[in-house]
């Protein structure tokens, strides 16, 4: 853990690394896929900005509302994963694909869910 807390805000530039995943149509390295799970971290520019504020009962509360949502996200890219297993566009590239956009997008929606249950 960094000791240096000014530093926590810039961490949303790491989801800059994501463009690397477009690196996988130019070689077909399965791996190169999980780059784009890196876009999940433009969630902490959002963060980031809400953490600064005093954590009171409405934020605790908003907090747990904003993680009721994002759960939708991981569900949902679990049922295509497990679905697409049973039809042949189910390959493993996909699957990857699928994951990788998964995690990114539970971070995405929950920061913005937290974002909109803060200011509304």
């Amino acid at each position: 853990m960094l000791k240096n807390k000014k530093y926590y805000k810039y961490n949303w530039l790491l989801g800059f690394i994501g463009f690397l995943g477009f690196k996988y149509f130019e070689n077909q390295n399965t791996s190169m896929l999980f780059f784009f799970s890196f876009f999940g971290l433009f969630s902490n520019c959002i963060v980031s900005k809400l953490a600064a504020e005093m954590p009171d009962e409405r934020y605790v509360s908003n907090r747990q509302k904003a993680k009721n949502v994002a759960m939708l996200s991981p569900g949902t890219a679990l049922f295509i994963i497990g679905i697409s297993s049973l039809f042949p566009f189910g390959t493993k590239d996909f699957m990857v694909l699928i994951s990788a956009f998964g995690w990114a997008a539970t971070f995405l929606t929950y920061s913005i869910a937290f974002y909109y249950y803060e200011k509304h």
